[in-house]
C-alpha cells in the first residue's frame, strides 16, 4: 500500500518514523556502518580536552584516554548516559585527512550551538589532528571544522581495569564516585554498592555524567565493593576496591573489567 502524503495521518506517521531513525543513529548510515556528523576541536591545538561533564576531570590527559576524547552534543552525550561510549571517527577532505579512523571516548558535553546539527563531535586538539595526513595536522585544525563520519564501536583499554574516582565532596553521610574505563559497552546501566564482608548490595543513583552516589548510613562502611551492570546486561563485581580510610578525590583501580 502506497503512502498518501496528502493525508495528515500518513504525514504524522512518516515524520515519526524519521524522528525514530534520527534518535537511533540510523539515519543516513553508509554501507560500512558510518554516519555523517560535524567535527570541531576545542582547547589547545595539541591538548587533551576535558572530562568535566562526565566527572573525570584531567584524567583524559593520561593513558588509557591519552587525549583521544571528544565532547558530544545532546544526541551523543545523552544527558550523561553517553559518557564512556567509544566511536571510530574519520574525515575524507583532501589533502588534509588520512581517511583512516581514529578511536575516541566521549568524556564531555558540547552544548549550545553544537546542537544546530543532528550529530556533532567536538574533539580534543590532539584527537582532531590525529585524523590528518602526515604533516597536515595543523592545516586540518586551521579549518576549524570538517565533515566527518562516525560509528559506535566497543571500548578497549588494554590492561587498564575499571576505576573509581571518589568525588571530592564525599563525606561521612554521602558517598559519590565517577566510574571510568569500562571495556566493551563503555557505559553502565546500574551500579550497586556493598559494605565490607557483605554481599548486600544497595542501588546507587546516577546524579550526573558518570558519577554515581548513595546516602551513607551506619551499616554502610568501607571497604566498598561494587556490582556493575553494562547496558547490554553484563555484570561484574569489583570487590573491596575502595579501601577503609579512602581519600576523597583519589582514584582506586579494581581488578575487573567487562
Amino acid at each position: 500500500m502506497a503512502f498518501n502524503l496528502q493525508n495528515p495521518f500518513f504525514i504524522f506517521v512518516f515524520l515519526c518514523s524519521i524522528a525514530s531513525l534520527v534518535a537511533s543513529h540510523e539515519l543516513f548510515v553508509n554501507g560500512d556502518g558510518y554516519s555523517p556528523a560535524l567535527g570541531t576541536w576545542y582547547g589547545d591545538p595539541r591538548g587533551a580536552g576535558s572530562g568535566g561533564a562526565c566527572g573525570w576531570a584531567n584524567d583524559v590527559l593520561s593513558p588509557p584516554f591519552s587525549a583521544m576524547i571528544a565532547a558530544g552534543n545532546s544526541r551523543i552525550f545523552l544527558q550523561g548516559k553517553g559518557c564512556g561510549d567509544c566511536y571510530q571517527i574519520k574525515c575524507n577532505r583532501e589533502p588534509y585527512c588520512s581517511k583512516n579512523p581514529i578511536r575516541v571516548t566521549i568524556t564531555d558535553e558540547c552544548p549550545g550551538a553544537c546542537n544546530n546539527v543532528p550529530f556533532h563531535f567536538d574533539l580534543s586538539g590532539t584527537a582532531f589532528g590525529a585524523m590528518a595526513n602526515p604533516g597536515q595536522a595543523d592545516n586540518l585544525r586551521n579549518l576549524g571544522q570538517v565533515d566527518i563520519q562516525y560509528r559506535r564501536v566497543q571500548c578497549y583499554y588494554g590492561r587498564t581495569k575499571i576505576a573509581f574516582k571518589i568525588d571530592a565532596k564525599t563525606n561521612p553521610y554521602w558517598f559519590a564516585t565517577a566510574i571510568e574505563f569500562q571495556d566493551k559497552d563503555g557505559g553502565l546501566r546500574s551500579v550497586e554498592i556493598a559494605s565490607a564482608n557483605t554481599r548486600r548490595f544497595v542501588p546507587m543513583k546516577n546524579i550526573w555524567g558518570a558519577v554515581w552516589q548513595v546516602d551513607v548510613n551506619p551499616s554502610l562502611h568501607a571497604p566498598f565493593s561494587f556490582r556493575l551492570t553494562s547496558p547490554s546486561g553484563s555484570v561484574v563485581v569489583a570487590t573491596n576496591v575502595v579501601p577503609m580510610g579512602f581519600v576523597p578525590g583519589k582514584t582506586y583501580f579494581s581488578h575487573v573489567n567487562f
